[in-house]
């Protein structure tokens, strides 16, 4: 896992933790091509470029998953939305990591009820991994 950004104060060694413990309860397999999995936190304006190059959206958001095994996330997104959700920031950084997992594994969220799926798994596979 790669921080490349310092404004937000993270504890990286618990994330990298429940990250690796994620592994094991993810629902579905993640694909066998998978080489590896690699965790990026960049800052807001990274963010908003690759969601705009990749994506088509110029706007900043929480995570971006690429299908070869790279998760982008951003903790200046993640500590916004951190007290909306009732979490501390390295645990909303967390469900960002799962939800790329879950990407990773098969999931989407693009129609009303695949997200709604996804969500559910999410907050299952979120309390499994800090119990």
């Amino acid at each position: 896992m790669s921080n490349q950004q310092s404004e937000i104060p993270l504890r990286v060694r618990p994330l990298r933790q429940w990250l690796e413990r994620a592994l094991k309860f993810l629902p579905r397999p993640l694909p066998d091509a998978l080489d590896g999995i690699e965790f990026v936190l960049v800052d807001r304006a990274t963010m908003a470029r690759v969601h705009g190059d990749f994506l088509g959206d110029p706007t900043e958001t929480d995570v971006i998953t690429f299908p070869y095994g790279e998760i982008l996330i951003c903790p200046a997104v993640a500590k916004e939305q951190s007290s909306a959700h009732g979490l501390e920031v390295e645990k909303e950084v967390l469900l960002y990591g799962l939800h790329g997992l879950l990407h990773l594994a098969g999931y989407d969220d693009l129609k009303p009820s695949a997200a709604k799926e996804m969500a559910a798994a999410q907050e299952k596979l979120l309390r499994k991994v800090l119990a």
